[in-house]
Parts: structure tokens; sequence; C-alpha cells
């Protein structure tokens, strides 16, 4: 059921007015909207989703007692094993024919009957951190499976995000009876449910066929081609997954719950580091805390960090997908961390100016495009393909086309700048549109966008890119 659809503003209408017209039923509410969103992805799945996390509930209730560590062990292999199998298992069998010549008699039948749960990386890695936190006594284990349920089955942000933790989001769970429907809220979750469609909409969609029709036929592209081609998909993904993200954090406002904010205008980032204060933030500081760090990487030698910041990084472009382009783009991205220290330890530049910064987000924009050439590639080999072109400019051919598609990359680039501005002010232009629109006009304002969203939306809807994670 993507965010988009009809079917899901139905079920988000009656879930909203029924939250509120029956405060003292509002986690079966809430837990019965988890079951239909999800449950319209498959029946099969949505049991093996209730059965997971069955099982991580009480295994985190046997945390607190002598044979915890047992408990502990059942309940991370449980979750891990049911996304490894699931996700890696064709993965794993194709490289196994692949290189070493291997191939099983059942191996065809099984990888034509496995497919893969719609947001089983996303509930996995908030169960694993669940069971973390009750380990490390960060939080007490949650004393009622229905409450658990509705935190780690949010319907608004189940399928791509953001990540929520359990110190952050059960305790807003176990006090849904407080939640009142305030304006502040209503209208905070309408903005961000305005804004994801927008995102999505109006620019996402349009991006992603430009950028497919680039992406198909690789071998055909000069340099020029395959920078813009390149621009395209920064863009597409950056508005794709960050409208999903908004909406996510607009469905919550509405019943009172506060997700965290996943992306950060990314691309004025100065730094690898900035960058991932930026993007999918929630992921990013999932990877610090249960990753990098448990490995030893704030602790050990300089040498040390450096390769537990590329496998932390390998790891996360490996949990984006089971293909080598994934696990190219992770180490890309810790490579670049890796140097950028380096960088910071040994040179030494006044780096306060404006021009400085200016120059470091520009320098870093382009190397965050090229990696991404890595994410939508086919294949290792059409990615190489093509970042040499973009690296080499061999076979640049001059045509006046090109200072308009690279003045719409600049128009996109000023809509990101924009939105760091707008989010920067979003107080001071909240008070001026209140203060200066007529309400009648806001409202008429709001519902006219609305419509012509509605009326955007393709027959075929596209799906978030995040979805296949």
């Amino acid at each position: 059921m993507l965010f988009h659809t009809f079917e899901f503003f139905v079920l988000l209408f009656v879930t909203f007015f029924s939250f509120y017209i029956f405060p003292k039923k509002r986690i079966y509410i809430l837990a019965l909207a988890n079951i239909i969103f999800y449950g319209a992805s498959g029946t099969r799945y949505l049991l093996l989703f209730l059965i997971v996390s069955l099982i991580t509930y009480l295994c985190s209730l046997k945390l607190e007692t002598c044979y915890w560590k047992i408990f502990y062990l059942i309940g991370i292999l449980v979750v891990i094993s049911n996304l490894l199998f699931f996700k890696y298992t064709g993965f794993v069998l194709n490289n196994l024919e692949k290189f070493m010549r291997i191939h099983f008699p059942w191996q065809d039948s099984l990888l034509s009957k496995i497919l893969l749960p719609v947001g089983i990386s996303f509930y996995t890695f908030q169960l694993i951190a669940y069971l973390v936190d009750v380990k490390r006594k960060e939080i007490k284990p949650c004393d009622s499976f229905i409450n658990f349920w509705v935190f780690i089955s949010f319907f608004g942000q189940l399928i791509a995000g953001p990540i929520m933790r359990g110190k952050e989001f059960l305790p807003q769970i176990e006090n849904l009876q407080d939640n009142k429907l305030t304006l502040r809220n209503f209208k905070y979750g309408f903005y961000y449910i305005i804004m994801g469609l927008t995102k999505k909409i109006i620019f996402a969609d349009f991006l992603a066929s430009k950028a497919d029709f680039y992406f198909n036929q690789v071998g055909n592209l000069n340099s020029l081609d395959a920078w813009f081609a390149s621009y395209l998909f920064a863009f597409q993904i950056y508005f794709d997954f960050s409208a999903y993200s908004e909406i996510a954090v607009g469905v919550g406002y509405l019943f009172g719950l506060y997700l965290n904010i996943n992306f950060k205008s990314p691309y004025i980032s100065a730094s690898p580091s900035e960058f991932w204060k930026r993007w999918h933030i929630t992921l990013s500081s999932w990877i610090k805390d249960y990753i990098y760090i448990p490995l030893g990487g704030a602790k050990k030698g300089t040498l040390l960090q450096y390769m537990f910041l590329i496998i932390a990084m390998a790891i996360s472009g490996l949990w984006h997908g089971a293909a080598w382009t994934f696990i190219m783009w992770g180490i890309y991205h810790g490579l670049l961390s890796a140097f950028h220290k380096i960088y910071r330890k040994w040179i030494k530049l006044e780096r306060k100016n404006s021009f400085y910064k200016i120059l470091s987000i520009f320098i870093f924009f382009n190397l965050t495009t090229i990696g991404w050439v890595f994410f939508r590639a086919k294949s290792i080999h059409e990615a190489v393909f093509m970042i040499k072109k973009m690296i080499t400019l061999c076979d640049i051919s001059f045509s006046h086309v090109y200072f308009v598609y690279f003045g719409f990359i600049a128009l996109l680039y000023g809509i990101h700048i924009l939105e760091y501005f707008i989010r920067n002010n979003e107080i001071t232009l909240k008070l001026f549109w209140e203060k200066h629109v007529p309400t009648g006009i806001r409202a008429a304002a709001y519902m006219a966008i609305l419509i012509i969203l509605i009326l955007l939306t393709k027959t075929e809807e596209s799906s978030f890119i995040y979805f296949q994670f």
C-alpha cells in the first residue's frame, strides 16, 4: 500500500477519526491499522512479521533474568536469520554459482519462491536496536505485546523509516491516551504530508523517468550525459526518499506521535561526516551506535578506526540491497569518510572563510553524485564504465542543449537550497503566513494543492525507491 494512493488515504482517514472518537481503544485501533497496512502486501508476510516480533518481545522479557545471554542470542539470531534468508539467499547462491561453479539441485525452485517482504530491512533494524537497548539497560522491556507491536509496526513509518528507537518511540505509544487533537499537530501533519506528496509526485516521479532513460543506455552516453544522468538520479532519490520520510512525520503528527526528521538538505554538506548527519539520519546513527562503535571504531588506533569505518559503511550498502553495486556504494562512502579524516588531520587550511565552504560543498556534492552511480547502475561493470566517462571527460560534445540540461540541474539545486532556507526559518515564515494570509485563503490553498497532487498522481503508481529495501 503506497502513501500516494487512494487506499492509503482511506485507511488514514478511518484510523484518524476512530483514534479520536474512541480514545480508550487507541492502541487497538493503531494495532489494527498496522495489520491492515502491512497485510495488504501479503498475509503470509504479515504472519511472519508477527511471529518474529512476538519472539523478539518474549526474548526481551527474559533479558533481566540469569539466562539473559541465551535469550538475547536467540532473539538476535531469529531477527537476523529472517533478514538473511529472505534478502540474501539469492545473492549468496548466485555468487557461489558464478565464482565457484556450485549449483544445488533445489536452488532454482527455492529462489523462485522467495519474495522479499516489504519493510523487512527497516523492521529488522528496529528489532535489533530494541533488543540491544534492553540488554544495555538503556530501556526497560515493554510489558505489553500490543504496545510493542504498535511501536515496531506503526504504519506511518514501517516500510521505509525513519528507524525509531525504543527509548524515543515506546513512551509515546504507552501514553497514547494523553494525546489530544491540537491545531498545531493537525497543521504540521497536513504540512508534512503535502510537502511529501509534492516531492514525490511533482519531482521524484518526473526525475525517475528521465534518469531511467539514461541509465538504460549507459553504453551510449558521453561524458556530459553521464554527469547529467547522475545528477538526475541524485535528486530523484533525495526527493523520493525524503518524500516518504516527510509523509511519515506528517502521519505521526496526526496521531500526536513525533517521528525523527530523516533529512536536512544533505546536498549542502561540505564533508562526509556532515552529509551523514543530514542524509538518512536515523540509519547513519544506527550504523554508528550498533556497528561502528561496538566494533571499536571510537577507541582503537587510527588505522583500525578507518578500517571499521569502511566495514560499517559496506554493511550499510549491503543493507540497502543484495548486490555488489550496493556494497561498492558503501565502500566508496567509507573511503570518502576515511580520506576526509586523513585530510583534516594532515592538511592545515583556514576553513572558516566562505570561499572554502562553498568550494567544499561543490566538491563533495559531485563526489556524492559519483557515488550514486554505484547505487543506481545495474552492475559494477556499468558503474565503472559510467564513472570513467565522468572523470576522464574524454568525449565531451558541446551543444546548446547541455546548457539547458545543466541549467535544469542548477534549478533543482536552487530548490534544495530554498528548502534549507525554509527549514531554518520555519517559525518566522509560519508566523508571517498566518499573520498576513486569512484563514480561509490558507485552507483553500492547502486544499487546492492537495487536489492538484491527487490529479497529478499516475494511474500506475510508482513505488518509493526505498520500498525495495
